[in-house]
């Protein structure tokens, strides 16, 4: 089972979840990423064991389809701010380990299709194709990485 579906079945079955969930939307996006984790104990107490993640981007799902003009449903680009710093600081501890060299052959194109479906994601608040495609673009910033490492001396 989803997490979506699982926030869902709550929703349906227990009015205060309902209340909260509705009480949170209606004021913001924040608001409603800060009470993850009671819905992640919540689902785990039911027997569900999703990750903070999941969770998170169900209730962002579920916010846009539910109560698309209220706060909690619009985009929050502090939040994408937050998790692309985040993504940035993990690159650039790998990248300082990099000698001047490794560093000139370093080819991060290949970030650029998922730079792309980031922003599109944005574009679009869609919080989890947002995280997916950050998520593939530090990815591919490790690959280029590890490439221009592995080419010491080859040139």
């Amino acid at each position: 089972m989803k997490a979506r579906t699982a926030i869902v079945e709550l929703l349906k079955s227990e009015t205060e979840w309902r209340a909260f969930f509705k009480q949170n939307c209606d004021k913001s996006a924040l608001r409603l990423r800060s009470q993850v984790g009671q819905w992640h104990d919540e689902l785990a107490d039911q027997g569900y064991d999703f990750s903070p993640a999941d969770t998170e981007d169900a209730l962002m799902d579920l916010a846009r389809r539910f109560f698309p003009e209220a706060p909690g449903a619009q985009w929050d680009a502090q939040w994408a701010s937050r998790l692309c710093k985040d993504s940035l600081a993990r690159l650039g501890e790998h990248y300082a380990g990099l000698g001047e060299n490794e560093r000139d052959r370093l080819d991060l194109s290949g970030q650029d299709p998922y730079e792309a479906a980031m922003l599109a994601a944005s574009e679009e608040n869609d919080p989890a194709a947002f995280r997916a495609a950050l998520k593939a673009w530090e990815r591919a910033g490790r690959e280029a990485l590890e490439t221009a490492r592995n080419k010491e001396g080859v040139a």
